[in-house]
């Protein structure tokens, strides 16, 4: 869920790379709301299909800030039980 990658930038000292394809991914929704100000490469064709290279986060935005005040980290764990 992109809020909770937020929240897990927030925890580092930035830039930072994001390696995993589904962070990648959240963070391209991150990136498109204006939370977030980073660099996204485009995938890159594999012989397997496609790879996706490392995005680097430079900056959480003062839109991003007020959306982790307002969607906390525990309502968010609340929010995630049955």
């Amino acid at each position: 869920m992109p809020i909770s990658l937020l929240h897990r930038l927030a925890e580092h000292d930035l830039p930072i790379a994001v390696n995993d394809g589904a962070d990648v991914d959240a963070l391209r929704v991150l990136s498109l709301a204006g939370h977030v100000r980073a660099t996204i490469p485009k995938p890159v064709r594999t012989i397997d299909g496609y790879g996706q290279p490392p995005a680097t986060v430079i900056a959480i935005t003062s839109l991003g800030r007020s959306m982790m005040k307002r969607f906390p980290r525990d309502l968010m764990a609340s929010s995630a039980r049955p």
